[in-house]
């Protein structure tokens, strides 16, 4: 059956006269008639009775097919839209990574609420990890899309990033350190007290130690196991690390934030393994996009 067949017989019905009907469709007569006679044969059964007294008119059986076609068209439709989202990302699934400890009214959730309220059809779920993880679970595809350190993510085989926002850096010391929340202090005023560094961000930690190092002093460090362990002993004032605002480790009353006048911004970028192929990473990154450059 093909869609010849099927607008010659609707034509047909909506007319009850294979003259006009065929006029309608821009074929001849004699086609027209051929087309309702090879469809009434693949389906078995007559579609129209034909007498030079009544005219044109639909069987019983025509006129169910007739009903039925509205239907069969419906969900036609609907189908072919859906999967047409489904191809540009607008409905299905995205799993959002967002690291460990960031704060719940940060840029990162405020990206992923406007983008819930721009393509509600599309399924978010969010997945918390340290930053070693967010990295395996791209590969491994259970989480589609993070935001990520541009530093640690830049060099990554196979990943796939774009820098999207900046955030200043700030640093949390022991609140007994006797330094001043708030207050801007150079790295040297910081040499007697421990720092934690992550060892799953070696790069970021030959960085600080060569900041220290120009800084005239040679740093005193704590190595935790990774970077949850890190931040959850600078919560409890075991030394002083590194910070964003956006991190809650702010809100512990053993520690205070200060500034420090060597101190570099934070890149963020926004990253996806290059054989991810869910249509709705390009939606998510195009609005993000869109976002920054208004």
């Amino acid at each position: 059956m093909n869609s010849d067949l099927i607008t010659c017989f609707k034509a047909a019905t909506e007319t009850l006269n294979f003259t006009v009907a065929a006029q309608n469709v821009h074929i001849s007569q004699p086609s027209f008639s051929r087309n309702i006679a090879a469809l009434e044969e693949e389906l078995g059964f007559k579609l129209f009775l034909r007498s030079k007294q009544n005219g044109v008119r639909l069987t019983p059986a025509g006129a169910s097919f007739y009903n039925g076609l509205f239907d069969i068209e419906k969900s036609y439709n609907e189908l072919l839209e859906k999967s047409r989202q489904i191809s540009r990302g607008e409905e299905g699934k995205l799993v959002v990574g967002v690291l460990n400890g960031t704060v719940m009214d940060s840029q990162t959730f405020n990206f992923i609420k406007q983008f819930q309220q721009k393509y509600p059809q599309v399924e978010v779920s969010l997945r918390s990890c340290t930053m070693m993880d967010l990295e395996r679970s791209l590969h491994m595809g259970t989480t589609d899309i993070c935001f990520a350190l541009s530093a640690f993510i830049y060099d990554k085989e196979d990943i796939l990033f774009e820098k999207v926002f900046t955030i200043p850096n700030y640093m949390v010391v022991p609140r007994s350190s006797g330094l001043e929340p708030g207050k801007e202090y150079e790295l040297k005023d910081l040499k007697d007290i421990p720092f934690l560094l992550s060892e799953d961000l070696s790069k970021s930690n030959e960085s600080f130690i060569a900041a220290c190092r120009r800084a005239g002093f040679e740093p005193i460090i704590k190595y935790a196991p990774d970077s949850e362990t890190m931040m959850l002993w600078g919560e409890i004032g075991e030394g002083a690390t590194v910070v964003t605002l956006e991190h809650y480790i702010k809100n512990s009353d053993h520690v205070c934030v200060i500034k420090i006048k060597e101190m570099r911004n934070t890149d963020y970028s926004l990253c996806w393994s290059k054989n991810n192929y869910n249509p709705s990473i390009a939606l998510f990154y195009s609005m993000v996009s869109d976002v920054f450059k208004s």
